[in-house]
């Protein structure tokens, strides 16, 4: 299964080390997602994140930075894909798309991304009273190309059950974020537990 980290919402001291820290542990994928932060943040944590993991890196916010950092991963909200903001990027096989979705009713319309963040699939570990939609025995249906990555509250033990759904991968926040310092050793727990899925 494949596994993708999103950042925390908020700049922190050391943020840019603890994310190469887990590129050099082998993270594969890494959201960066940061609502109100400005740009010059913004891009100043991607100055500081080793060059050779850049093309690893999906920009949530401030797309025009792309080209700069010769990053090719771009993701949409819902909203902002509701808004088509993305159709300019149709078909553009060198930018992979992401979105992100909190109805399985709406997958059928994502033909044009390469992957959605379904959500909340549990109970928020980052969010308090945002409680998970899946049922016992629900079973992800197949609708086409696209991807779907469970998020929300997703734990290492819990990724079998993911996988027995039909999820092609997890995204992972609180369970990396809400311990900074226990990071790495989630991100191991984690990452073995997708391998041990596949």
């Amino acid at each position: 299964m494949e596994l993708i980290v999103i950042s925390k919402p908020n700049f922190f001291k050391g943020e840019a080390q603890l994310i190469n820290g887990l590129f050099d542990q082998g993270m594969q994928r890494f959201h960066l997602r940061k609502e109100g932060g400005d740009q010059s943040a913004y891009q100043k944590l991607l100055g500081e994140i080793e060059p050779r993991y850049l093309d690893r890196i999906a920009l949530h916010q401030f797309h025009e930075l792309a080209s700069q950092f010769g990053i090719q991963r771009l993701h949409f909200k819902e909203a902002q894909r509701l808004a088509l903001l993305h159709w300019h990027l149709k078909g553009k096989k060198e930018i992979t798309l992401s979105t992100s979705t909190h109805s399985v009713n709406h997958l059928p319309d994502l033909l044009n991304f390469n992957y959605t963040f379904l959500s909340p699939v549990f109970q928020s570990i980052s969010k308090e009273n945002y409680p998970g939609f899946l049922t016992e025995g629900f079973q992800l249906p197949s609708f086409g190309d696209t991807k779907v990555i469970a998020l929300g509250g997703v734990t290492a033990p819990k990724i079998t059950e993911l996988q027995q759904m039909n999820f092609d991968g997890v995204a992972v926040l609180g369970t990396i974020w809400n311990e900074p310092e226990q990071a790495i050793k989630n991100f191991k727990r984690l990452q073995q537990a997708c391998q041990t899925t596949v």
